[in-house]
């Protein structure tokens, strides 16, 4: 007997071990998202915040593009897109639910001594087009305007650009490779305009009023300030619980606060 025992409860643990490795296999979830390369700093934080906190979760961000995002859910060789543009509706009838998360509200910029408060649209595509090219044309300085826009990567240049009507048309003195060199080279040239997120509007550049509209959060949560796009998440169907958990997230403190750094996060709708 005393044989028996001395095999039957290494067998047991044994047996025990391996059940709790398959159980803890089991529990484990994994999540590939995909999309925005705009959206790639604050899906990365994202991600890296919801797996500190949830260790049984793998998480990867891809940033390959809102589009090819949808392409991926749709596809099923991702679980969730993120988007910073509007779904249309041709790919919501794909079987897709688009969830607004927040807003990406575009800043146009100058040097505060410039006397000009306020542009048009069409003032505002007009001067990255080059056919306006003195700020005296708005009542400001007898000088010439120095136009900056980003980099051909950017995806803030994408938004600027679709917002204002004027892909492929940009005509710039300066390409500013990060939004840091974008606000340097604004507050240190007073004859300067650009563009910039609004969360990054920051002391030595002043924000033009657009269409008579400032850029205010409220402005632009209540619409008001149209220079905006909004930043969506998207799901093959309803989210299954490992998505919903992961979007749960997103709404909560922790995550609204990630947000914030890069958007204007909106109320949850219930």
């Amino acid at each position: 007997m005393k044989n028996s025992n001395r095999y039957f409860l290494p067998a047991l643990l044994m047996a025990a071990f391996i059940l709790l490795a398959a159980c803890s296999k089991d529990s484990a979830v994994k999540l590939a998202i995909e999309g925005s390369t705009s959206m790639q700093k604050m899906m990365q934080e994202m991600v890296d915040a919801y797996m500190a906190s949830h260790a049984h979760v793998t998480a990867e961000y891809t940033a390959s593009g809102s589009s090819a995002g949808i392409r991926a859910v749709i596809a099923d060789s991702a679980d969730i897109g993120a988007v910073s543009r509007v779904v249309m509706e041709e790919e919501l009838h794909q079987g897709l639910q688009a969830i607004h998360i927040a807003w990406d509200a575009i800043a146009v910029i100058v040097h505060p001594s410039n006397t000009v408060e306020n542009l048009t649209s069409e003032q505002v595509a007009r001067i990255y087009r080059k056919e306006i090219t003195n700020w005296s044309e708005f009542g400001g300085p007898d000088a010439a305007i120095v136009v900056i826009t980003r980099d051909p990567a950017s995806g803030t240049r994408e938004a600027f650009e679709a917002l204002f009507g004027i892909r492929d048309q940009v005509r710039a003195d300066q390409e500013a490779a990060k939004t840091g060199e974008t606000l340097i080279a604004v507050a240190q040239n007073p004859h300067a305009i650009a563009y910039v997120s609004l969360n990054y509007v920051r002391k030595g550049v002043k924000a033009l009023r657009i269409d008579g509209r400032e850029p205010t959060v409220e402005n632009v949560q209540s619409g008001s300030y149209e220079i905006r796009r909004p930043l969506m998440i998207v799901t093959r169907g309803d989210p299954d619980a490992a998505e919903q958990d992961f979007i749960d997230f997103m709404f909560s403190p922790e995550g609204r606060a990630i947000i914030s750094r890069e958007a204007i996060p909106i109320t949850r709708e219930r």
